[in-house]
């Protein structure tokens, strides 16, 4: 069951990961992503509890023994292997190469700036300490203060990465803000809930 959790846990983040961000944009609170959810729980626990046959089992050692090989070789070559922006396949390329273009963005944007220290303590205990105060001077209710609360259980830093623009002559690359798990997540949700319905009726 512990590993039918991390592996629904896994699919689950990156699906709702893709379709919440450009250009879908699905609100984290909808109802497609609860039910896609539970309709990926139950498929793991049937899978997992159901016998499984004879192809099957082939099936899967074949599946497995590629993976590791498509691993092997992108270790021995120093390639990386990334989705690629809009184009729905997969690029593969020397992780030089694509450092090369992710410095080059950084150089060309200054939009970002390389942090020396992880400040994930920071952001989460000045989120807690804002709400703390909202609360205390019933700024908003409890069941608001609970919605918004972060769990530092399951809270990460928010954290940058590339995917490559091979619909571009010249391969760029386009900066993704991972923020799923981010402590500010929780509020973000919230708001999101209260304020939607009014541009959603026009």
């Amino acid at each position: 069951e512990v590993q039918i959790e991390k592996e629904h846990k896994k699919i689950n983040d990156a699906v709702q990961h893709h379709l919440i961000s450009p250009p879908h944009h699905v609100p984290l609170t909808s109802l497609i992503l609860t039910t896609y959810s539970n309709e990926l729980l139950n498929y793991f626990n049937h899978s997992y509890f159901a016998p499984i046959s004879y192809q099957d089992q082939l099936r899967a050692i074949e599946q497995a023994t590629t993976a590791t090989s498509i691993r092997r070789k992108l270790e021995k070559f120093n390639l990386i292997l990334r989705i690629t922006d809009k184009g729905h396949n997969f690029y593969v390329g020397s992780m030089i190469e694509f450092e090369k273009k992710v410095q080059k963005f950084f150089q060309d944007t200054k939009a970002f700036i390389e942090l020396t220290e992880n400040p994930f303590n920071e952001i989460l205990n000045k989120v807690i300490q804002l709400l703390n105060r909202l609360r205390e001077k019933n700024f908003i209710l409890a069941w608001q203060y609970k919605k918004m609360m972060p769990d530092r259980t399951k809270c990460e830093l928010a954290h940058l990465y590339f995917n490559p623009k091979t619909h571009k002559e010249d391969i760029s690359v386009r900066p993704i803000e991972n923020t799923i798990l981010a402590a500010t997540t929780n509020i973000s949700n919230l708001l999101d809930e209260i304020i939607r319905p009014i541009f959603d009726s026009k």
